[in-house]
Order: structure tokens, then sequence, then C-alpha cells
């Protein structure tokens, strides 16, 4: 007896073959989308690499530049003094117009002498009077002919007749109104013809060699300047006065709680006038500071000056920095740290944060001896 045959039904063996065809559809779709997440993920890495920027940068280190304090204050004469008449006469002669340049002892004026020369040789004829008769009271004397007292009366009158002759001589020598010092005539007030008395006014003279410079100086910073101190002013944005501090006050204004001080310069053809806004710079210490090109300082979003630089791990920093000095071969700056990765070409491009690829150069700076010589 052979063993039963079994036969499937004919509707289960078509399931079986249509799930067979699912199962091998799903696994030959799950195939493709594989293989479009690989290329999409590929696709993504790709974009990013494009999309990190490369900037420019220079390995720097601090150096040591001098602190300095920035001033502001104005020009002064060195000297003004306002000329008077010693004598009274009329003005019959002006030699200098105003706004001159004169010398020690340069005549400004004349005063008319009028009977002065005929007062003048009175005078000596006196005196030579007065000595002949004290030379006799005193041979008179010796022979005891004369009084030790006549001889007393002829010595006081001969020394009366002597300081009369030095008086008109000295009343002679005003006529002449001279400049007492070198500098410049800053105004005239009188004219040929005019009338004066001692007292009146005649010139105002001004002494601009050496020009002095004033300004103010905050507590805090008032310990740091000492007379002697070299310092540099400028003014008109172009003229340059180097000299020292001469005066330190040591007592501080009452209303502003600050301290005068005064620069001293040479002025030699006295072309810095007085009164003229200058900007005062006092170098007092150093500190660690960088020379930078201009052109690299930027702005944060608050407005903020500053330097981008790449950290260790390639991404933008914003660093706030410092001004110090403006020089003609770039500007000094504090604010970063001893070393740092500087960025020089793209900085506008790339924000704080923000990943990049850093592309080795040269600082870009100037001449930095030269600059930490100025």
């Amino acid at each position: 007896m052979g063993l039963p045959q079994f036969t499937l039904p004919k509707n289960k063996s078509i399931l079986i073959a249509v799930g067979i065809a699912i199962v091998c559809a799903l696994w030959l779709l799950s195939g493709i989308f594989k293989s479009e997440d690989v290329v999409a993920a590929k696709s993504v890495t790709a974009d990013q690499k494009e999309s990190v920027v490369k900037v420019q940068v220079s390995n720097q280190e601090a150096h040591d530049h001098a602190k300095v304090i920035t001033l502001y204050g104005q020009t002064k004469a060195d000297r003004s003094v306002e000329m008077k008449a010693q004598t009274t006469g009329r003005i019959v002669e002006v030699l200098v117009e105003k706004g001159a340049d004169v010398k020690a002892g340069d005549v400004i004026a004349r005063i008319a002498m009028d009977d002065r020369s005929e007062r003048l040789k009175g005078a000596m004829a006196l005196v030579e009077q007065r000595r002949l008769e004290y030379e006799a009271s005193r041979k008179l004397s010796q022979k005891s002919y004369r009084s030790q007292t006549s001889l007393a009366e002829a010595d006081a009158l001969l020394n009366e007749a002597r300081a009369s002759l030095k008086s008109i001589r000295i009343d002679i020598e005003h006529t002449s109104i001279t400049a007492p010092f070198d500098g410049k005539l800053e105004d005239r007030t009188i004219e040929v013809g005019d009338y004066v008395t001692s007292g009146t006014s005649v010139a105002k003279l001004v002494d601009l060699n050496p020009i002095v410079v004033t300004a103010n100086v905050s507590e805090a910073n008032i310990t740091l300047i000492k007379d002697g101190q070299p310092a540099r002013a400028i003014v008109n944005n172009t003229d340059q006065i180097d000299g020292i501090i001469r005066y330190v006050s040591a007592a501080s204004d009452s209303t502003t709680r600050t301290y005068a001080i005064e620069l001293e310069g040479n002025n030699p053809n006295n072309e810095i006038p007085a009164g003229l806004t200058a900007q005062l710079y006092l170098k007092v210490g150093s500190q660690k500071s960088y020379l930078v090109s201009p052109s690299i300082l930027t702005l944060s979003d608050k407005g903020v000056i500053g330097i981008k630089t790449v950290d260790k791990d390639d991404k933008v920093v914003f660093n706030p920095v410092a001004l110090l000095e403006d020089t003609h071969d770039g500007v000094w700056i504090s604010g970063l740290p001893k070393t740092a990765r500087i960025i020089t070409r793209g900085q506008e491009y790339v924000t704080p944060g923000q990943s990049v690829i850093p592309v080795e150069a040269e600082a870009d700076t100037p001449n930095l001896a030269k600059a930490q010589e100025q």
C-alpha cells in the first residue's frame, strides 16, 4: 500500500507565491533607499566642506610698547608782557609794525627829547662844579681851615648832583621804547603824534620760543608724570612739537579735580602761534601690544572695535581691543593674548564661532622696528 498523496489547495499555493514576490520587492526597494541615503549623506558632507571659508592668518606675538597718555590742551606763549612808556612825551617815531618779530633791545618807538639834552648838559656841569667844591673843601679840611661839617656838606651836594645826572640819563634812555626780549609784537597801541605818560600802554610783546602746551591731567595719571619727562604735542594734525614737561601742578583744580601741566618745545621761527588746540602724548611705562594694519580692524554687532583671530580649533574669535597709538607704520592695539593667529584677509566674510580653514601668511604689518622707535 503506498503512502497517501497530499496536494495543496490551489488558492493557497497562489498566496505563497504572492508573498514571496512581495518579500523580494521589499528587499530590492530597501537597497535602493539605502543607496540614496548614502549618496545624500555624502552630498551634505561635501557641501559642508565647500562652505568652510579659507582665511589668511598671521601668527604674531605681543611686543613691549610704550604706554601713552593722550591729553588735549592748547598752545600758549612762554612770556607775554604789556609794554608801557616809562617817561612823558610825544611819540615822534614808530619803527616796528604789529605782528613783526623783534630781538631784545630793538627800538619799538621813540619819544621826543624836548629839553632833555639841555638838562643833561646842566646836570653834567653841576656834577663837575660840586666835584671841584668838594676837592677844595677836602684840601682845606686837611689843613684844618675847614670843619668836617663843611666837608660832609660838600660831599652831600656832590652826591646829589651825581644822582640828578643819573636820573636824567635814565629818562633819556626811556625815550627809546625797546623790546625786553626776543618775541613777536602782538599789538601796538601808539602812533606818531600820540602823547604818552609814564605807565601808558604802547604795545604787547609775546615770546613764542619756546612754545608752551598746557593741558590738564586726571587724578589717576598725575603720579605718572614728572618734571623733565619727554613728551610730544601735535597741532593742526601736522605740526609736531617735541619737548619736555617743565611744570606739574602740585595741587588740583578745585572744580575739575585735574592737575595742570606744561610742555616746553622749540619754535625757532615762531611758526606755531598761541591758542591752537593740541594733542599731547606722554609715554608712561610699557605694555604688551600688537602693531597691526588699520585695515584688519573690525566692528562687532554692538559697534565695539576689535580684531578677529582663529583659535586652536580653527574657529573665529572676536577680540575687543583698545587703540593705543596711531603711527605711520600701523596701529598699536592691546587686548589680545600673548600670541595670536590674527586674520589678515577675509575677516569680513566670517563670524565669531565659525569654522574656517586658516592659511598661514606673513604679518600684515609694515616696519615693526621703525614703529617702535617712534
